[in-house]
């Protein structure tokens, strides 16, 4: 027998393991056509076949509905007069460049980031026609709302800022260790550069920041300023130190057991007595201190579910490489548990972010309060609906700019897949 006509056999006899097997014999499917689609998704039986004409009719029958009000009956003159108080409120006009001064370094350093870390939009036909409708109903808007030539001009120029810096971004890759740092020090600095440029030289109180531009603050310092202190309450949770822990459990349970609305009563009222003697703040900057305080403590709780979700193997496999426990927390654990916790902790921020209409009732001006006061004047008595839409329309956008900032990380980091 010839050795290697054996060799032969032996390779030709070898088993295929059953998964291979499984992936060769799996035939390939064709993409459904329109008709199929139909037949598959709304209409696979009569009941179904059914519930789908009805629902397609009810919704045809409140879009049109819908759309009827907006676009014929409801008359919008209320909204174009009082546009500049529901963007800032009584902030005095020549003061403005301010707030200018303030989008312009948020769209640099959006536009930085963007182009660092997003991936390049895709150009099919549905979307490129999507992007074009979207675009020429978002100028339609604001040609209605803006018929300052002046502002047109700013804002164009702040759409140019996020292109700029989109292409500086890409330019310098997401490799670059110094664009990287410039922009984490852009972030971190950004919101004492605001506080600073809106007050320094005679600049404007805090009791004049209205309008969007006060549920924006306020929203992004409980934000900002919520997320390290939440991360630290979680940690000293689960600390084997029990003063630590009772001090923890019992802070977060405290504040979770009572509504906002109350601790912004608290920070109004009784803050003040409770602050060393010469001590005044704001009252702003109060109730900022009782949302990141509220916010914290849902941070904290938040971090607690995915840092149980972290299997316990990945704490041996650290302690085997002979981590420190600080060490281990900061490399292994906790970007983990973060990991799995940006659909919750993305919804907890966007519910903070709605929560800023809260200011309307303790007598701050925000958007829902411009709203109201903007349709009890004599010469826009009745217009309630509009202007309240126009404020739901408002932190609507945000919300979803939010929601779908928070997708787009989601499948960069593969959250939910193995």
């Amino acid at each position: 027998m010839n050795p290697r006509l054996g060799q032969q056999e032996d390779v030709a006899t070898v088993d295929v393991p059953e998964s291979e097997r499984a992936v060769e014999t799996i035939p390939s499917r064709e993409p459904l056509t329109p008709l199929d689609w139909l037949k598959v998704n709304l209409f696979p039986s009569p009941v179904n076949g059914v519930l789908t004409v009805l629902t397609a009719i009810l919704t045809g029958w409140l879009t049109f509905a819908v759309l009827r009000w907006v676009l014929v009956t409801a008359d919008w003159t209320v909204v174009r007069v009082n546009f500049r108080l529901f963007m800032v409120g009584r902030f005095p006009l020549e003061e403005v460049w301010r707030v200018w001064s303030v989008v312009y370094v948020a769209a640099l350093l959006v536009g930085v980031t963007w182009g660092r870390t997003g991936r390049r939009m895709e150009w099919t036909r549905l979307k490129t026609i999507r992007r074009i409708v979207l675009g020429i109903l978002g100028l339609l808007l604001l040609r209605y709302l803006v018929d300052s030539a002046l502002v047109w001009g700013l804002t164009a120029a702040a759409a140019g800022t996020v292109l700029a810096g989109t292409a500086l971004g890409r330019l310098a890759g997401r490799e670059s260790r110094v664009m990287r740092r410039a922009v984490l020090w852009g972030w971190l600095l950004a919101f004492p550069f605001v506080i600073v440029i809106l007050q320094v030289a005679d600049g404007v109180g805090p009791a004049l920041w209205n309008g969007l531009l006060l549920n924006v603050l306020a929203g992004v310092v409980g934000i900002v300023l919520s997320f390290p202190i939440g991360i630290v309450l979680a940690l000293g949770r689960r600390s084997t130190f029990p003063a630590v822990r009772v001090v923890c459990v019992g802070l977060i349970e405290f504040v979770r057991g009572a509504p906002l609305y109350t601790w912004l009563l608290f920070g109004v009222f009784l803050l003040p007595f409770l602050l060393p003697p010469g001590v005044i703040l704001p009252q702003l900057i109060r109730v900022m201190i009782m949302f990141t305080l509220f916010s914290s403590a849902y941070v904290a709780e938040i971090v607690r579910g995915g840092l149980q979700g972290v299997h316990h193997g990945q704490y041996e496999a650290a302690r085997a490489l002979g981590l420190s426990t600080t060490r281990m927390m900061a490399l292994i654990i906790l970007p983990q548990a973060l990991r799995n916790t940006i659909p919750a902790m993305i919804s907890h921020f966007i519910s903070l972010f709605k929560d800023t209409s809260l200011l309307a009732i303790i007598g701050f001006i925000d958007v829902l309060r411009v709203a109201r006061v903007a349709s009890a004047s004599a010469e826009f008595v009745g217009t309630s609906k509009q202007t309240l839409l126009f404020a739901g329309f408002i932190f609507w956008i945000v919300a979803f700019s939010m929601s779908r900032w928070s997708q787009r990380l989601e499948r960069r980091l593969g959250v939910g897949e193995r």
